[in-house]
This record gives C-alpha cells, structure tokens and sequence, in this order.
C-alpha cells in the first residue's frame, strides 16, 4: 500500500511568529499553506511519519525538547507522543536528546494543529546519504504492517539558499532552476523524478532538504500515480519555500 498522502514543508525559523517579528504577516501566506497541508495529511492518515534533515539517522528521544533561542526567541517546543517503528533492514537509529531545526519547526506546526495525530514517528536523515540510500529509508518507513494502518509523511525540506543577493548563499545562477525543477515533480504527482537531485549540486546551492525530499520520492517508488498539488512557492529572503501536498490515488 502506498501513503495515503505526504506534505512537504520548509523549516524556516521564521515559521515561529516570535522569531519574525514586524515580518510575521509577511509570512502569514506560507503559515496558511503549512496548516493546510498538515490537515490534509492528518486527516487521511492514522500514523503520521516526519522526516527532516539532521546530524545523523536518528529519532528524538520520547521526551527531547526544540528550542528557538539560538534564532532569538525564548521559545521551547516539543512534539506530540512519539511510537516506535519496526524498520527491518535499516541500522537502529541514534537517540536524539534535543530537536534539530527541521524537527522543531515540525512541532511547531504541529502544536498548532487539532486534532494531534494519533501516532507519530520523527526520524531526521544526515546530508551524507546518496539518493538510493535515501529512497530506501523512504520505503521501508511506509511498509503497512497492518491492514488498517494508513501512512502519511510530513517531509522538512527547505530548497536552495542562493536566489538573491542578500541569501545565505548569496545568488546562484542555478538556484531557481533547482527550486523549479523540485517543483514540478511535486506539482505534476512525480516524486520520483526528485531522486534525479545531484547531491553535491545540492550541497553547493545550500539546499538543505534533498534528503528528505529524496527519502519521500522512496515512500512513492513503487507507488505511481499520486496526485500532485504546490500551495506555496516563493524565495522570500533569498532561499526557496516550498509547500506542496501529495495524494495517493
């Protein structure tokens, strides 16, 4: 069985209205699109898989807390009750103490979401990974165990950090390309195509979800056919947001 459904999200600090400042209306577009996208996935779904770049191939600890201080803000997150997975064929992941970046936007997000899911597996996934090594993780963490069990993923995934002069990266003449070309896989139900990401192009354009988005393209291989939709595509300072919503047929 396919995932009923993925949502892919960036992992902008300035998600947390705290941390944004006189920029959190400016914002406020891609928030509505994160919250959609997320009650589209949690209310297909009865285990809710979330995927985003770290240090390692790990999981949080049940109690690890996620803090915004080093962005500026006295903020402390935490995700809701995790579960464990079976992973056959993958190595035990790390126990991580502490939420990175990717996985406290996520609780962030979903701090703002009612209902919670029902059952929740984090795991974050290093940029060490080569794309079939990625795709593989993708598969076995939708393998249904039971037949009642419906997979959705919530995937991390912040793009290229060079689409303007004042970006991280400062402007790259590929970055858009990049950003597009990711895009357009979501938009047009082709996950697949997003294992074609070269790694060390990646790397040069700051792009800090290929992982995630590759591990994603895994959980669909085997599944054609999903349908596609982009809800927010923009590169407000300079680095590429993207918000899109897979279903499966």
């Amino acid at each position: 069985m396919p995932p009923v459904g993925a949502a892919v999200l960036p992992h902008p600090p300035l998600l947390v209205p705290e941390l944004a400042g006189a920029a959190a209306a400016e914002l406020d577009p891609l928030r509505a699109a994160c919250r959609q996208a997320i009650s589209a996935v949690t209310a297909a779904a009865s285990t809710i898989v979330v995927v985003g770049d770290g240090p390692v191939w790990g999981a949080p600890e049940p109690s690890a807390p996620g803090s915004f201080r080093p962005y500026g803000a006295e903020v402390e997150v935490a995700l809701p009750p995790l579960i464990d997975l079976d992973l056959p064929g993958l190595p035990t992941p790390a126990r991580l103490p502490d939420l990175p970046l990717s996985l406290a936007v996520a609780a962030s997000l979903l701090a703002d979401h009612d209902p919670l899911p029902e059952r929740l597996f984090a795991a974050t996934v290093p940029a060490s990974l080569v794309p079939g090594a990625a795709a593989a993780i993708g598969q076995v963490l939708v393998d249904i165990r039971t037949p009642d069990e419906r997979i959705g993923l919530v995937v991390m995934a912040d793009l290229s950090a060079c689409r303007g002069e004042r970006a991280p990266g400062a402007l790259r003449p590929g970055a858009a390309s990049f950003d597009a070309s990711v895009a357009e896989a979501l938009r047009t139900g082709k996950p697949e195509r997003l294992l074609d990401l070269d790694p060390a192009e990646a790397a040069d354009l700051l792009v800090a979800g290929r992982v995630p988005l590759q591990v994603l393209a895994g959980a669909f291989q085997d599944h054609p056919g999903a349908r596609g939709e982009v809800l927010y595509e923009d590169a407000p300072y300079g680095v590429g947001y993207l918000v899109a919503l897979l279903t499966s047929p």
